[in-house]
């Protein structure tokens, strides 16, 4: 039975590649489709897992005790696919802290993935890599301050001239901007057509759908993204990245709810994409309106479902015969299995080589970017506090399934409570929502020993604080019936600790007033960049993250000292990112003219006594060579992560000067 998977069927959001222990796996899963689930809950009767629906469907499987306090159970043949699921014990449902986390269904949640057989073109493959950057941009919608992921094709960096077309690719309800990413692997997908030369080298750009405007009660569509994709995102990228410019060269999909709000704006704008693709697509109203009236159609429309997706399949082939008399390409593509990541994987492999096949035409003008917006000072407070690795833009809603009189989705996007709530005294208010739970605590690992019981004021609603608490960050652990686990609502990050195991763990903030470094701010942001690389170590790859500062783009010609900052031993690559806030205080520290213009670059621990700057690294970015222009930051080892924060801040401060 092999038990060597490839990276893109392991990788985590939270830690591309977890270090092996010889702790017992959460999910276990072999190359032939075998699975086995564990979960150490000595106090529990009862373990059950459960999926969300599809293949892996609601109905609990029971787990068996071990007779060591542990509950476990293989199954063979477990059907193939990237599977969100649940665990429960004595009937309550819990998010295990030592299986992989996405963002979806609106929560952090597990999600394991069994390989599919014969679907390799999805594999992190021997390949040239392109980049995934992770931009910032104001919404003039909801002024939030926003983040989407942008992937450019390998040698993009070398070349600043070329230029790309761009696709513009939505997730679908209840995602956000990762899940293309880590659930969709599209940078993985791109990268292998790319170098088999089934599509032209262009740029993705996966963005938030949700642009909810305070007071507004959205209907299916989360506020009005068509216009934050006009005014604001659109011409950031168009700024930005080396894209071009012009109908011919811009193209718009999406997966669920993804597709609707893509149709809703290839209609309005038809002078603007050239082409639109429908993965699943749960409204059909628009994409009927490119056929019956009068105006430019695209040059190419693509649908496609899963073979369980009947009622959406009955749909598509309505609409596309319409679009065939009305001589518009259509494709349409049927894939076996439900409304699942597997289905949208391929229908990304099928639509790519479609696009920007036509003859070069003139650019547009470069549209105007709003990116020097004042946002509101309260608002980045909240993002502070909540951005993590699973999302950028704290939405706290959930998805109430509803459809109109015409039997169109019509939705409605009810509020939720967030897991914490911090106090201006320095106390925090913790909520948490376990039906049927018998006991919630909640431990902070700086004092180890349970600080609150939280009390059950209202059936299967649990709320308590802790007081007196120290301004900075603060590590959280929930416990239900005794079990640890992850609150969805809460913060999510990477807890390393020795080699007894590793594992997401949630945090929340209180703000330091005399240390606003953390903090988003109104100031030019720089872009952090994820690069994969081959360790010489072990021969596998790694993820690192490059930040460069604002105006590097614009800036071609010059080049920046760079400063290594690892991880330690058993902690993943983002800790600096997401619980160091890296990012935010490199550009405060500029701005204020503290710190001198540099790259970071992050990466995880490794074994060698001095830190190694990957080649990619190297040939991708403007270095200044001369190993006088390298440094590397020391971090007292065991520190907790506000002091780590005043560390780093005083070494930024202090490098290259």
């Amino acid at each position: 039975m092999g038990t060597e998977l490839n990276q893109a069927l392991v990788q985590q959001a939270l830690s591309f590649a977890p270090e092996i222990t010889e702790e017992r796996q959460a999910v276990k899963v072999w190359e032939d489709g075998t699975v086995e689930f564990y979960l150490y809950a000595p106090t529990a009767e009862t373990v059950e897992v459960a999926g969300v629906g599809g293949y892996f469907d609601a109905a609990p499987l029971a787990l068996l005790p071990d007779g060591n306090g542990g509950f476990y159970r293989k199954i063979e043949n477990f059907p193939r696919g990237m599977h969100y699921y649940h665990w429960f014990v004595d009937g309550v449902k819990l998010f295990h802290p030592k299986a992989g986390f996405s963002y979806g269904c609106f929560e952090t949640i597990n999600t394991f993935e069994v390989p599919e057989r014969g679907a390799e073109f999805y594999y992190l493959k021997e390949v040239p890599h392109g980049t995934v950057h992770l931009a910032k941009y104001a919404s003039g919608v909801n002024g939030h301050l926003k983040e989407c992921y942008v992937y450019t094709p390998y040698g993009s960096q070398k070349d600043p001239s070329r230029r790309y077309p761009v696709l513009y690719l939505q997730h679908g309800v209840g995602e956000n901007e990762t899940g293309w990413i880590w659930q969709g692997k599209l940078n993985y997908i791109m990268d292998n057509l790319i170098a088999e030369h089934k599509c032209r080298e262009m740029i993705v750009v996966m963005s938030c759908d949700y642009a909810f405007i305070e007071g507004e009660e959205a209907i299916f569509f989360p506020g009005d993204f068509d216009r934050e994709l006009m005014e604001d995102l659109i011409p950031y990228v168009e700024t930005h990245f080396p894209v071009k410019r012009g109908r011919n060269y811009r193209a718009l999909a999406g997966l669920s709810l993804g597709p609707a709000l893509a149709a809703r704006s290839v209609c309005r704008h038809r002078d603007k994409f050239s082409a639109l693709g429908m993965f699943s697509g749960v409204s059909l109203y628009d994409a009927e309106r490119i056929c019956t009236d009068e105006a430019e159609k695209p040059d190419v429309v693509f649908f496609s479902c899963g073979s369980r997706e009947e009622e959406i399949s009955r749909g598509i082939e309505d609409i596309c015969k319409k679009m065939r008399e009305s001589e518009t390409l259509c494709v349409k593509k049927v894939y076996e299995g439900y409304h699942e990541w597997h289905v949208w994987r391929k229908s990304l492999r099928d639509f790519v080589p479609l696009l920007f096949c036509g003859a070069e035409t003139v650019e547009e003008t470069a549209s105007a970017c709003c990116m020097e917006r004042r946002l509101d000072e309260k608002q980045l407070s909240v993002q502070s506090m909540e951005e993590q690795m699973l999302f950028f833009d704290p939405v706290h809603r959930q998805i109430r399934f509803e459809t109109d009189a015409q039997g169109r989705p019509a939705g409605k996007y009810p509020k939720t409570i967030p897991g914490v709530k911090v106090c201006s005294d320095g106390t925090a208010e913790f909520y948490l929502e376990a039906p049927g739970a018998a006991r919630v605590d909640v431990r902070l690992k700086e004092k180890h020993e349970i600080l609150a019981t939280l009390t059950e004021q209202q059936p299967g609603i649990w709320r308590g604080k802790i007081g007196g608490l120290s301004a900075g960050y603060h590590e959280v652990h929930f416990i239900v019936n005794g079990v640890e686990t992850i609150h969805p609502e809460v913060p999510a990050g990477y807890a390393g600790y020795n080699e007894q195991g590793s594992f997401a763990c949630n945090y929340f903030e209180i703000p330091e007033p005399e240390f606003c470094y953390p903090q988003l701010a109104n100031v030019p942001h720089g872009m952090l960049h994820m690069e994969w690389y081959r360790e010489e170590e072990n021969g596998g790859y790694r993820l690192c993250y490059v930040y460069t500062p604002a105006g590097y783009e614009k800036h071609a010609k010059q080049r920046y000292p760079v400063l290594i900052v690892e991880s330690f031993r058993w902690e993943s690559e983002c800790v600096w990112i997401h619980q160091g806030k890296i990012a935010n205080m490199a550009d405060r520290l500029i701005a204020e003219g503290k710190m001198t213009e540099m790259i970071l670059v992050m990466q995880k621990c490794s074994k060698r006594k001095e830190a190694r700057i990957p080649e990619e690294i190297i040939q991708k970015y403007r270095l200044i060579p001369g190993e006088e222009h390298r440094a590397m930051i020391k971090v007292q080892d065991g520190s907790d992560w506000t002091s780590r924060r005043h560390q780093l801040a005083e070494q930024l401060k202090n490098s290259f000067r």
